[in-house]
């Protein structure tokens, strides 16, 4: 990892984005646009969906600047 990530906190989800790595595809905003969204700052909102559904969608990242680290659930 670079010095240039950016780190998003959620409830059960860290997103982790390197911008140097994206190639500008637009999955991420295109098909998640309640938590991607770059009108917004932050444009990344991990709160907004279920933290699996946010993985499973990080998963399609062609680039790899998008990861994530699913937190365990307090119990």
């Amino acid at each position: 990892m670079t010095n240039d990530q950016k780190l998003y906190y959620g409830k059960n989800i860290t997103v982790t984005f390197q911008p140097e790595k994206c190639i500008h595809s637009g999955v991420c905003v295109k098909g998640f646009p309640a938590v991607f969204n770059l009108n917004k700052r932050p444009w990344v909102n991990p709160d907004a969906a279920a933290a699996e559904a946010i993985g499973r969608h990080i998963d399609q990242c062609p680039s790899g600047a998008l990861q994530y680290e699913l937190l365990e659930e307090e119990k």
